[in-house]
């Protein structure tokens, strides 16, 4: 009994209550699960596996509601939530969901800024680290400091090389999801950035 009170003040310690949201709703869902099993190294097992959802939890940015927007209500990319043609480069890829950069104030008498790149469809990065929810979902960490949480309505598995040199290519999928191919095979997983 005490073991599992423990286990509630741990994830109330890691997890403030006011940023529960979206991934760190998972995690205290698992550390529920977690402090639920009776064998005490099957349990510090199952905490052990939630570490790097945690790290990455407390990495990401705190969500804050978007800033007003002036598009008009039948704009397909408002219906969505959905902005492409603003992410050209990967380091974009995927951030609709976070809280964008404020641009630098035009200086006096330079010239006008340069015509806007060309949108993004996909990208490929190398995994640096990857972690395994209690239910199978995956948490991938990437190269280029990106970090993909695969939905946890994909039932897919994802399926790596144990010793390292993975790869992913995440791409557009339809009504503004994204879709992760581990290593050129297999299903595509549904994702969604968290970093």
């Amino acid at each position: 009994m005490n073991l599992l009170k423990c286990g509630w003040i741990v994830a109330l310690t890691l997890v403030p209550a006011a940023s529960l949201a979206g991934p760190r709703e998972d995690i205290v869902d698992g550390m529920a699960k977690c402090a639920a099993i009776a064998d005490n190294t099957a349990r510090l097992a199952c905490f052990d596996a939630l570490v790097p959802q945690v790290k990455a939890a407390q990495a990401a940015p705190p969500e804050t509601a978007p800033p007003a927007d002036t598009r008009a209500w039948y704009d397909p990319s408002r219906i969505f939530g959905i902005s492409p043609s603003q992410q050209t480069t990967p380091e974009q890829f995927g951030s609709e969901n976070l809280t964008a950069p404020t641009p630098p104030p035009p200086k006096p008498g330079e010239p006008a800024p340069p015509a806007p790149p060309q949108a993004l469809d996909s990208i490929t990065a190398k995994v640096t680290d990857y972690a395994l929810n209690p239910f199978g979902r995956i948490t991938v960490f990437l190269d280029n400091g990106q970090i993909w949480r695969q939905l946890d309505g994909d039932t897919d598995h994802a399926h790596m090389h144990g010793g390292g040199g993975n790869t992913v290519e995440i791409s557009r999928g339809m009504l503004g999801s994204y879709d992760m191919v581990i290593n050129g095979v297999g299903v595509a997983l549904k994702v969604q950035r968290i970093k």
